[in-house]
This record gives structure tokens, C-alpha cells and sequence, in this order.
């Protein structure tokens, strides 16, 4: 795929109901990786009662959410700025940095790619082995960029690896990397394994952004709100160059709601694993090779000869929508990605993988 066309993802859901005049009912999305619990109760009132502030401009830069995150995570409003999903600060970064090229550590979201593209800024790839469990080696990287290097960026947990990377590893990286490029790390999954972040150290790094995404622990992606960490001086260039009501009034109000909600959080880190542990167990019985995941969702490669593109293909005609991952550098189409859904859904891809797969592998 060429970098400045649209990438590929998951979560199609809606296009394919409207194609087939299907109820959403039938169809089990498990190409989007979004937290099973669905999204939290006050959700939908937070919503209404953004309704009456509808018929007014939103905040010009979510300010509300801003100092609702520095309250939460005891961070100073001057380094964080809110954005209608992190997708729209991926975009936004790299054409106000402005790095003479970039380093993306792959396999990886296909948007850091296009954001380059769009933004003028050459890039390389730096490819995560999977036979070695997609372990990152900070010195190896640093030593690999080209002089011209003055970002990378990379994701923790990986995607769709879903593997963490320890925050003292990716700290020394960006001590490395100090004086010379800045570090992008995304951060879109990290509520799953919180202990995972950088957050509460981020200040210690002047060239260390980290961007976090409310729509995938919290199962709002069709309000899409998230948000940006980084150095003051750096924040206040973004937040200049952002476009003015990027955070709508529901979206907003719905991102407080969430934030508010510590009984939901509690709960989804309680019951992800336990699901996550499940699934991946069926899995390998059926002869899948599963990588380990922090995340809320799973990396798996098929048995030899097996084609993840073919399977998504016969189990949408199932209703059941799955993740190919043969466009992640330096994957091929034996990845598969699939979400960690409820037990019953769970249940149903494993008894149509099942029934799907060759024999050879499920007597595995």
C-alpha cells in the first residue's frame, strides 16, 4: 500500500450493514478493537444534556477536558492538548515539527505513515521481528536512524502486536535519542495495562509527546476524543496550529463522563484480562500461533499455507468481521488480529474459526 493512500482498518461495521441491509444485530465485530463492556452508562446522559449547548460554538480547544485530565493525572493544563481522537494529533504533529525525516517503528498503525506523507516528511521503517516477540532494542534502534532523523514514533502497547513495551526502556530511548529527535509514543491502548505508560514521567523527557485516546477503553469511537502529552513550549505550538472547536460539545461532555466513571475503569481492568486469557487459550487450540497481549486485542498467525485475507473473507459471510494484518510491515497474510470481545461472542469466533480452518491445524 502506498503511503499516502487511505490506509486500512477495522471497524467497518456500518458500511457492511448498510451494504447488505443487515441490522447491526448480526453482524460480530472483532476487526475493531474496542473495550466489550461497551461504553459506560453516564455516557448517554452526559450526551443529552450536551444538547443544550448545541446551538453554541464548543470550546476552542476542549479546555474542560484539559483540566479535567491535569486534575486526574497531576499534569500541568500548559502540556496537554485535547483532540477529536488522537488520529487528528497524529496528523497535526509532525506538520508543525517539521523533522527533516521521520523513523516509524513497525508493525504500526498506518496513519503515522499517511501524516508523513501528507506533511512532506520522508521516513523509514525500523521492523520489529515477530519471531523474537517484537522485542524492541533501544540502542540497536538508535544506532539504525539515518543522520537526517528527527522523529520516531512507535506504540505501546504495539499495534497490533499488543505487546507492552516497559516504560524504563522506552525512557532510555528517549534519553538516547535527546538533543537529536523527538519521540512520538502512542499510547491509544494503554488504559489496558496502565502501568505500561509514561505519563507520570513524561516531564522528565523535553522531547518525549505521547499521545492517549478515550474511544477504545471507554467504547466511544464515534465520538472520537483524545488527547496529546508533551513538552509546554511544544503543546503551545500545536495547540496553535489546531484548528479552532476541534471537540464537539457531545463529545466532549462524553469524554468528562467517562473520565468520571472509576467504577467502569475498575471493572474493565478486572474482566479484560480474564476474557483475553480465554480466548487466546481457544485460540491456540485451535493451532493459532498467539502473541501476548496487554491490550484488548490478539496477533495471531495461522497455520502454513493458511491466508488471514481468505478467513476474514469467509467469516464475514458468517457476520463475523476480523483484522487481516498482511499491510503491516513487516507482517504477512498469515496475521490475523481480532478483538477480545464478550464470552459469548468470543465462543462464536472460536466455533467458526473451528469450523473454517483445516483439520490438520485444529487437531493441533
Amino acid at each position: 500500500m502506498a503511503a499516502d493512500s487511505p490506509a486500512k482498518h477495522g471497524g467497518n461495521i456500518l458500511a457492511l450493514a448498510r451494504t447488505h441491509d443487515l441490522p447491526l444485530e448480526a453482524l460480530h465485530d472483532f476487526s475493531a478493537s474496542i473495550n466489550p463492556l461497551g461504553m459506560p452508562a453516564g455516557v448517554a446522559t452526559a450526551m443529552q444534556a450536551a444538547l443544550d449547548e448545541a446551538g453554541h460554538y464548543p470550546e476552542q480547544h476542549g479546555e474542560r477536558l484539559v483540566e479535567a485530565l491535569a486534575a486526574r493525572y497531576g499534569l500541568a493544563p500548559e502540556s496537554l492538548l485535547a483532540g477529536h481522537g488522537s488520529t487528528e494529533l497524529i496528523y497535526l504533529l509532525p506538520r508543525v515539527l517539521r523533522p527533516r525525516s521521520a523513523t516509524i517503528v513497525t508493525p504500526a498503525f498506518g496513519e503515522y505513515a499517511r501524516a508523513l506523507t501528507q506533511a512532506g516528511i520522508p521516513f523509514t521503517h525500523y521492523p520489529l521481528d515477530p519471531e523474537n516477540g517484537f522485542v524492541l532494542d533501544p540502542e540497536a534502534l538508535v544506532a539504525r536512524l539515518e543522520p537526517s532523523c528527527e522523529l520516531v514514533i512507535l506504540a505501546n502497547p504495539g499495534n497490533p502486536s499488543g505487546g507492552p513495551l516497559d516504560p524504563a526502556l522506552l525512557a532510555d530511548l528517549a534519553v538516547r535519542l535527546a538533543g537529536r529527535a523527538t519521540l512520538l509514543v502512542d499510547e491509544a491502548f494503554v488504559d489496558f495495562c496502565p502501568a505500561a505508560s509514561l505519563l507520570d514521567t513524561r516531564h522528565e523527557h523535553d522531547n518525549l509527546y505521547l499521545l492517549r485516546s478515550l474511544t477504545k477503553f471507554y467504547a466511544i469511537p464515534g465520538l472520537r476524543a483524545g488527547y496529546l502529552a508533551g513538552p509546554p513550549d511544544g503543546v503551545a505550538a500545536l495547540r496553535n496550529a489546531q484548528e479552532p472547536w476541534s471537540l464537539s460539545a457531545p463529545a466532549l461532555h462524553a469524554a468528562l463522563a467517562c473520565l468520571d466513571d472509576t467504577a467502569y475503569r475498575r471493572a474493565t481492568l478486572r474482566t479484560l484480562p480474564r476474557l483475553r486469557r480465554q480466548l487466546a487459550a481457544g485460540l491456540t487450540r485451535l493451532g493459532l500461533e498467539v502473541f501476548d497481549s496487554a491490550a484488548n486485542y490478539l496477533l495471531c498467525r495461522l497455520p502454513i499455507d493458511c491466508s488471514a485475507a481468505t478467513l476474514a473473507t469467509l467469516l464475514q459471510l458468517r457476520g463475523i468481521l476480523v483484522r487481516s494484518c498482511e499491510d503491516f510491515t513487516p507482517l504477512d497474510e498469515r496475521y490475523l488480529r481480532v478483538a477480545v470481545r464478550d464470552s459469548d461472542e468470543n465462543r462464536l469466533l472460536l466455533r467458526s474459526l473451528g469450523a473454517l480452518l483445516p483439520e490438520s491445524a485444529t487437531d493441533a
